[in-house]
């Protein structure tokens, strides 16, 4: 005989997970109010939830009398399970909590991280043009600028990485060939923080630089402006007789005006999907910048002239791929993708890409996404995600910390896009 399961009563483990939060709000303390350091947690709402668990767990068995304030060892018991089960930020901003953000005139609610990332994104689509007008260096020294300041990060100690700290170390000789383009970043950082609400970091505008540049290197490629494609690869505007197209109507306003625009740009985002900052690939803001050189001992890089082990330890101590060594390898420095062919490892990678990189995209998608891993390690796993976010004081909505435009607020890309046309366009992305 089959022995009866006992029915499952969804509303009763409902009711009862509802008492065990309500146990938990009415027990744990309201935690106080903690300053944010540059590896502080991204969410508020996890250092509450965080708060609550070891201030019941403290007052559970710390105390001697288990009565005392009213509150009983089974309560606090009930309240850990409570908090444990339910987070904290489902509840809102307690009166106590609203009347503190009230007096020093901050939003009682924690942001939310969805909508703050995407004002970041917002406020990176902003400073891409800014970018754009002042800076005149390839993406190819961009993008090694940002690998010479990301290469520092060491896995194992949790130090260096993207952290805004090449700028100080410009005097050692394989640093020398960024000299002009942190003075060009320079402008372009001065000209966004007048613009900004809030001034953009040493080590987001590092980060952001080199994708805001190659988008355009990537377009003129795909145009025939440059030879990177034979003709049968590059793009016809609609006539299989011609070549190439006219670049300077394609970056004519208002953009999107002729269907060469359209068709072009259409076919671009497919072959290049994912290499734009705004689309696929998104670039991580909020990084914490320094004040000095890195001095620490272990967060060095190999020079050039070294070995093509040297090359590989140093990817493996930043936790990097050996695909995507061989992907940033050209852009390392002068004598790391000639090391590297030679290496049997790091051969059959090179000839992968070498056969591959006759059609658009093929080549370029994969830099791009070995750039954002390297530029992730580090300053970014602990960057602030309300940083460069304004609060609407109405709506309490989430906004990027930028001025209107044509007196409208930014409240989206596709309006960012719809709306900002200086000095180049963002509709690309």
């Amino acid at each position: 005989p089959h022995c009866s399961r006992p029915r499952r009563h969804p509303f009763l483990s409902t009711t009862i997970m509802s008492a065990l939060a309500v146990a938990a709000v009415r027990v744990a303390p309201e935690p106080t109010a903690q300053s944010r350091g540059p590896k502080a947690r991204s969410s508020n709402a996890f250092q509450k939830t965080s708060n609550a668990r070891a201030s019941v767990r403290a007052e559970a068995f710390a105390k001697g009398d288990p009565t005392q304030n009213g509150l009983t060892r089974r309560d606090a018991l009930v309240g850990l399970i409570g908090a444990a089960a339910t987070p904290v930020f489902l509840y809102g901003a307690t009166d106590s909590e609203r009347e503190r953000a009230r007096q020093e005139g901050r939003p009682a609610e924690p942001v939310a991280i969805a909508g703050a990332l995407r004002a970041q994104t917002v406020y990176a689509g902003f400073c891409i043009p800014l970018i754009e007008k002042n800076v005149t260096a390839s993406y190819e020294l961009l993008i090694s600028l940002a690998i010479r300041d990301a290469g520092t990060f060491d896995a194992k100690t949790g130090t260096g990485g993207l952290n805004g700290s090449i700028r100080f170390e410009l005097e050692k000789p394989e640093n020398k060939k960024f000299a002009d383009a942190v003075k060009q970043l320079e402008l372009a950082k001065k000209e966004i923080d007048a613009k900004a609400a809030v001034p953009i970091g040493w080590a987001d505008l590092i980060a952001l630089a080199p994708f805001a540049t190659a988008r355009y290197q990537f377009l003129r490629d795909y145009c025939g402006v440059t030879p990177r494609y034979s003709p049968r690869w590059q793009y016809k505007a609609g006539d299989i007789n011609m070549v190439g197209c006219d670049m300077d109507d394609m970056l004519k306003a208002p953009f999107g005006h002729s269907p060469e625009q359209i068709e072009a740009t259409s076919w671009f985002r497919q072959s290049f999907a994912g290499v734009g900052p705004l689309t696929g690939q998104r670039v991580h803001m909020g990084r914490a910048d320094v004040a000095g050189a890195d001095s620490n001992p272990s967060n060095t890089y190999p020079l050039p002239g070294a070995a093509a082990s040297e090359y590989k330890n140093w990817f493996k101590r930043m936790r990097l791929s050996l695909p995507a060594l061989v992907n940033l390898a050209p852009y390392v420095d002068e004598t790391c993708e000639a090391t590297l062919r030679n290496d049997p490892e790091c051969a059959m990678l090179f000839a992968e890409i070498d056969n591959k990189s006759y059609a658009p995209g093929y080549k370029e998608k994969p830099l791009i996404k070995a750039l954002r891993e390297m530029t992730l390690r580090g300053p970014a796993e602990f960057a602030d995600h309300t940083r460069y976010v304004v609060v609407d004081a109405k709506t309490n909505e989430p906004l990027a910390a930028i001025p209107k435009i044509n007196g409208k607020t930014m409240r989206n890309v596709k309006t960012l896009m719809d709306e900002y046309h200086d000095p180049f366009p963002v509709w690309i992305m």
